[in-house]
C-alpha cells in the first residue's frame, strides 16, 4: 500500500498549477483534491461525478469545467452527448480513473453512461491513473462490459 502512495505522492508534485485534473468519484480522488489545495497548486477540475464538483466548490477556489448535461440522481453523475461534447474539448494532464474491472491490462465498466464518459476521459487525458483496485473479469462475460482503455 504504501508503493501506491509514494507513486501518487510523485505524481501530484508533477501537477502544475492552470493543469486540467479530471477526477472520478473515489476517496483517493479527493486526498488528491485536498493536497493540491493544501501545497497551493491552482488547478482545473473536470468531472461527471456531481460529488467531486460539489466538494470541489464548497473546499477550494480551483477552477469547475461544468458540462452541459442531465444529473442522474442514481449515480450522482452528469451525463448526455453533451458532456462528451464537453470533455472533447480539454487537454486534459491526468485522468484519475476508477475503473471497477479489468482483464490483463484491458479496463471495463458495467454501466454504459459512465462507460461513455471515461473512455472520452481517457482519450483526451495525458496520462491516466487508476486510483482503484478494479476486479478481474472472467473473458466469457465480456459482452457485459464496456472497454474503456488500457492500464
Amino acid at each position: 500500500m504504501s508503493a501506491i502512495k509514494n507513486y501518487l505522492e510523485q505524481i501530484m508534485q508533477q501537477i502544475k498549477k492552470g493543469e486540467i485534473i479530471a477526477f472520478d468519484n473515489h476517496p483517493t480522488a479527493y486526498k488528491i483534491i485536498d493536497y493540491l489545495y493544501e501545497t497551493g497548486t491552482k488547478i482545473s477540475v473536470i468531472s461527471y461525478s456531481t460529488d467531486i464538483i460539489k466538494y470541489v466548490a464548497k473546499y477550494t477556489d480551483f477552477n469547475i469545467i461544468l458540462p452541459n448535461g442531465v444529473v442522474n440522481g442514481t449515480y450522482h453523475i452528469i451525463v448526455g452527448p453533451d458532456v462528451v461534447q464537453t470533455f472533447s474539448k480539454y487537454q486534459i494532464c491526468y485522468y484519475f480513473a476508477a475503473v471497477p474491472y479489468m482483464i490483463e491490462d484491458a479496463l471495463y465498466q458495467s454501466i454504459p453512461e459512465v462507460a461513455e464518459l471515461q473512455l472520452t476521459l481517457y482519450n483526451n487525458a495525458n496520462d491516466t491513473l487508476i486510483v482503484n483496485r478494479p476486479e478481474f473479469l472472467n473473458t466469457e462475460s465480456l459482452s457485459d462490459y464496456m472497454f474503456i482503455g488500457y492500464f
